[in-house]
């Protein structure tokens, strides 16, 4: 007896109105999730933004001297001042990858959600790698002693333009000590006010490690708010008392790290990303103090390769972070 031709009209739940594309859908999900947790563990993403940098791989910020005032004279016609100009660029020439390759039997037969494991882990680890690329970027600001623009004035850069500010404790210990600790930040943010720069009307926020962290908690320095970002997003951070600057702290940044190697790092930026923070303890910067940009934003796919036999999970970008106005940067350092 012939065995009966059974057809069954299957669903596909990965394809999009019963499209051909059956892992479309499957995409869709993959990418919130990355997404989503990147979001969740990036602690400088929602304060620093991002430019779209297309059509080309580089992009500049310019930057004005300050005007100079003068008096008027009564029967003589006011000449003009100069104002001086000066361009900084960062380029974008590096694209980071995430993949996870799974044999085509191990699709069959995993018993948990293998994608959403995966896209948490992508998330992760490019979240973790934005906050260290932009802290790198933030540190290094905050380490010039003289303005990143240079132009025609007899000072070598626009005027109005500075340095970064440094203050350096005056003993290792006094690291530990919340008090003096404290106090070492103080005078740091005395030496931005004094460029100038208003700690907390120009949205400075202050990096610092989990042990910086804590010990500044340990004598009440810090009080819980919440704080509204530049482009409106609000985000719980702790602030310090009386100089009104967010706390943000992460394992993930370059105080106190020797750095070499980074995946950004290459002969054309002079490994800009690469370097010995070990002796930062904390660092102040504002949007303004950096320039960040993307030419690949985050970008996932799901794909099966037919010649290896294998499905493989992808999360990808290609971003750049340079030095732009160093006044808005300092750094507490070791002595």
């Amino acid at each position: 007896m012939a065995l009966t031709d059974v057809t069954y009209n299957i669903t596909r739940p990965g394809s999009r109105n019963g499209g051909a594309n059956i892992q479309e859908l499957f995409v869709e999900q993959y990418t919130g999730i990355v997404e989503g947790t990147l979001e969740r563990a990036s602690k400088l993403t929602p304060w620093v933004p991002m430019r779209s940098v297309k059509g080309g791989a580089t992009f500049s910020n310019w930057a004005v001297g300050e005007s100079t005032l003068q008096k008027v004279v009564p029967g003589t016609t006011p000449d003009g001042t100069k104002n001086d100009f000066a361009k900084n660029s960062v380029t974008v020439d590096t694209v980071v990858l995430a993949r996870s390759i799974f044999p085509m039997l191990e699709v069959f037969q995993e018993q948990f959600n293998v994608r959403q494991e995966v896209g948490q882990e992508h998330g992760t680890k490019l979240a973790k790698f934005i906050d260290q690329m932009l802290s790198i970027a933030a540190i290094k600001t905050s380490l010039l002693t003289e303005s990143t623009f240079k132009g025609s004035s007899a000072s070598g850069k626009p005027a109005g333009h500075y340095g970064a500010s440094q203050e350096v404790l005056q003993s290792a210990a006094d690291a530990q000590d919340p008090a003096k600790l404290y106090a070492a930040l103080g005078r740091m943010f005395v030496k931005m006010e004094n460029k100038d720069v208003d700690p907390d009307m120009d949205d400075e926020i202050l990096m610092v490690s989990p042990e910086v962290y804590f010990t500044l908690s340990q004598n009440e320095m810090l009080v819980n708010k919440t704080y509204v970002t530049a482009n409106g997003t609000n985000l719980d951070a702790d602030v310090i008392k009386t100089y009104g600057v967010p706390v943000v702290k992460s394992v993930n940044f370059a105080m106190g790290k020797n750095i070499s190697g980074h995946l950004y790092s290459n002969t054309q930026n002079g490994n800009y990303y690469d370097g010995d923070f070990s002796k930062v303890l904390a660092t102040a910067f504002s949007q303004r103090a950096i320039m960040a940009g993307e030419t690949i934003p985050l970008t996932t796919a799901v794909f099966w390769d037919e010649i290896s036999k294998h499905h493989f999970v992808d999360a990808y970008l290609s971003s750049a972070a340079g030095s732009n106005r160093a006044e808005f940067a300092a750094s507490l350092l070791l002595p």
